[in-house]
């Protein structure tokens, strides 16, 4: 059975989070395993400069409520990062298509870990302003000021 690992903050969760992940598991074949981590607040924070609207615990069981997630588990906390997907042992690491890493520099710090993974990045699916948090956000900003 083929593990495929999926990462991100899944704050707002919309359509194109559920495609994402939909592909995700196409990618493992039929009978993959899919495995979610949800960013911690204060990776995001790290990250992307603010916080989440919702906390982490609250992300995740938004996650592991979908059908076609297998587990979901929260980040590690600390600055390894990456020793999660040592602990988890996927056959298929999964970007998201905004997601601010390289394919090839991931595959070789993964290679030189010792973790031997396929690395793919989805292309983003469809142009719906629905198909990303920030641009919902942005929205729901609007709308409030009529």
């Amino acid at each position: 059975m083929m593990r495929v690992i999926v990462f991100g903050t899944f704050d707002l969760l919309h359509y194109g989070h559920v495609k994402m992940l939909e592909k995700a598991k196409e990618l493992g074949g039929q009978k993959a395993e899919l495995i979610v981590v949800i960013a911690r607040d204060e990776s995001v924070f790290k990250i992307k400069g603010y916080y989440p609207i919702f906390p982490s615990d609250q992300r995740l069981k938004l996650i592991q409520s979908l059908k076609m997630v297998d587990k979901a588990v929260l980040g590690y906390k600390g600055e390894d990062h990456l020793k999660v997907i040592e602990d988890l042992t996927p056959n298929i690491v999964v970007l998201g298509y905004d997601q601010p890493f390289s394919v090839t520099e991931l595959h070789d710090t993964l290679f030189k870990r010792e973790v031997d993974v396929k690395v793919v990045r989805l292309e983003k699916y469809g142009d719906s302003p629905y198909n990303s948090s920030s641009k919902i956000v942005k929205m729901i900003v609007k709308n409030c000021k009529r």
